[in-house]
């Protein structure tokens, strides 16, 4: 036996079992998620790699990952155990799992401490904070109360409740949570899906008065949660529920949760509705219209992006319940330049962050959580950056941090850029090519788009807040007007930019360089720099250098013969590219130029004199 309370791990039986108010009760497991659970409890405190994992569990058998996450899903819903607030078994995102509770192994009559993750640190959602307690002291007076947490992918939504949890179990210790989680690919297969993760976490927690209220109220849902009753109670069920119909089960439902909120407050919290099935959205629906009252908080979490589709059951639900005021949306934004300071300045003593640390980093991650966690860690692991008494500090000079998009983050954004329909997809590739931020009317010319159509794409973009947020209207040399808008981060930017092949990139440079070269066609001077790149870029070698001497003209025009001379410098290695036949006058023009800058100081230090 392997001993976590209250569980005990029977490696002779291939079972687990767990103690309750009337002895133990018996958990049949499936034998691979068994042989998980096992791999896991014998490396207690060990991180365990999923392809540990798959070796073990599955040995010379090819299986997708994915087979992992499912049978660890299984076993958590066994433990009663929740994969954003977990007891037993703790997800390190991009790296595997470990387990986490303590062990005793009855081999070796040891126990097994692990150390748990470090809370992590919790910076600019006081807001949200308030908001949830405010919800949660007027749930607690019996005014029944539902809040929707809407965010980005990696904003925090869950860390923001984890937070809300332990701060409302401080305050108040009777309170009661149960924890339900949407899976991809999975919730929309069985109905109420995260509710039935709730309430069997909830009924192993608190299993006799649940289980009793189940039983009395909501039969039809007891019966669907195995774990809390025994096999001759289930088929007791199973005859009195014959025939029942999903109004029925709402119904009992709603009257079992007023039960169980009538007399202490009562939390549930869904995850990832973005991933809901319809049978959900239906008791959220209901629950929110009922009138009786009930210290019930309903606290449901989403990603914003995802309620766009049309077949996505939540997002008309979600409309109707905020129009009549039954529900209230809290939503969970970027950190501000100043808070991401405050997270790198985080320690024990009054440290600092360094000038203009958090500036690069708030421009890198456009603010979201998840990102600047995953870059400070990439920075880290290549020496770039230090802790120092709990905070960061650059372990280079600033202009010498080379940031990269890391592993985990690229395969996150391409997941959201799968999710894009085609023609979004192909637009938002070329914007990546203009730049960081980009007109409209600039990447309908290198599509061939119509330019109002162009417009529409990324204003419903906009509104999605899916990659690109608006910067304003913008008046054109040519007399025109075109929106104007920016990347999040440039994280995405370079997603998309890399993400295309070489050819089609160069392509794209080069018919952006020829609108450009239309539209600033009075003005020149002013569009050289960029010309110069989209040129280059397109490998346009004779047009590159032409615009490269002009922008050079124009630094030397404002004494920035720093800058000039850089230019020049560029502008005779991109010479070199040439054909022979056109090589000689660009290269004059070039060396004179260079010669000419090499003098510009002197000329400038005589004057003085």
């Amino acid at each position: 036996m392997i001993e976590f309370p209250p569980f005990r791990l029977d490696l002779a039986n291939q079972c687990l079992w767990r103690r309750a108010d009337r002895g133990e009760e018996r958990l049949l497991l499936r034998p691979k998620a068994h042989a998980i659970l096992r791999h896991l409890v014998e490396r207690a405190g060990r991180l365990v790699t999923e392809a540990e994992l798959l070796e073990a569990v599955w040995p010379r058998v090819h299986v997708h990952p994915e087979a992992v996450k499912t049978t660890l899903h299984e076993v958590r819903r066994a433990l009663g155990d929740n994969a954003k607030a977990p007891i037993y078994i703790e997800t390190l995102p991009k790296r595997g799992y470990r387990f986490i509770a303590p062990v005793r192994d009855d081999s070796v009559a040891a126990v097994v401490q692990p150390v748990r993750a470090a809370h992590a640190r919790l910076v600019g959602r006081d807001r949200v904070l308030a908001q949830l307690r405010d919800s949660l002291l007027k749930a607690a007076r019996g005014q029944r109360q539902m809040v929707l947490v809407a965010g980005e992918a990696g904003i925090g939504k869950s860390t923001v409740l984890e937070e809300f949890q332990r701060r409302a179990l401080g305050e108040i210790p009777q309170l009661r949570i149960g924890l339900g989680q949407c899976i991809e690919g999975y919730g929309g297969k069985e109905a109420y899906f995260p509710v039935l993760d709730a309430l069997s976490q909830l009924g192993r927690a608190e299993s006799f008065s649940v289980v009793e209220t189940l039983a009395v109220h909501a039969p039809t849902w007891l019966v669907q949660l195995p774990g809390l009753v025994k096999r001759e109670h289930r088929e007791t069920l199973q005859q009195e529920i014959l025939g029942s119909t999903r109004d029925r089960m709402i119904r009992e439902i709603g009257m079992a949760l007023d039960m169980l909120a009538s007399e202490e407050p009562l939390l549930l919290v869904l995850e990832d509705l973005q991933w809901v099935d319809r049978a959900t959205v239906d008791f959220l629906s209901a629950l929110a219209r009922r009138r009786t009252p009930a210290k019930l908080l309903v606290v449901a979490t989403y990603r914003t992006e995802d309620l766009e589709s049309e077949d996505q059951p939540l997002a008309k639900v979600r409309q109707e319940l905020l129009l009549h005021g039954l529900c209230r949306e809290l939503d969970v934004t970027p950190l501000t330049e100043a808070e991401v300071a405050e997270y790198l300045a985080h320690g024990s003593s009054p440290v600092r962050a360094p000038e203009g640390l958090a500036t690069l980093l708030w421009q890198r991650t456009g603010g979201n959580p998840l990102f600047i966690a995953a870059v400070l860690d990439d920075l880290a692991q290549r020496g770039l950056v230090a802790r120092h008494d709990g905070g960061w500090q650059p372990a280079v000079p600033l202009p010498q941090l080379d940031f990269a998009v890391p592993d985990g983050l690229r395969q996150m954004i391409e997941t959201q850029i799968r999710r894009l329909s085609d023609e979004e997809r192909r637009a938002l590739e070329t914007a990546s090519v203009v730049g960081e931020t980009f007109f409209a009317g600039t990447v309908a010319a290198a599509t061939g788009q119509l330019p109002e159509d162009c417009e529409c794409l990324f204003e419903r973009l906009a509104r999605r807040r899916r990659v690109i947020a608006p910067t304003g209207t913008q008046y054109l040399p040519d007399g025109t007007t075109s929106q104007s808008y920016a990347f999040v981060g440039p994280l995405h930017r370079e997603v998309l930019y890399r993400g295309q092949a070489p050819t089609r990139r160069a392509k794209a440079h080069g018919r952006i360089g020829e609108h450009l070269e239309t539209l600033f066609s009075s003005r020149l001077d002013e569009a050289a720099p960029e010309l110069a790149y989209h040129f280059e870029s397109a490998a346009d070698w004779p047009r590159a250098v032409a615009y490269l001497e002009m922008a050079a003209e124009d630094a030397r025009s404002r004494l920035a013969q720093t800058e000039a001379a850089a230019l020049l410098e560029r502008a005779h290695r991109l010479a070199a590219r040439l054909p022979e036949a056109d090589r000689p006058a660009p290269e004059i023009r070039v060396r004179l130029g260079r010669a000419g800058d090499r003098a510009f100081p002197k000329l400038v230090t005589g004057a003085a004199h």
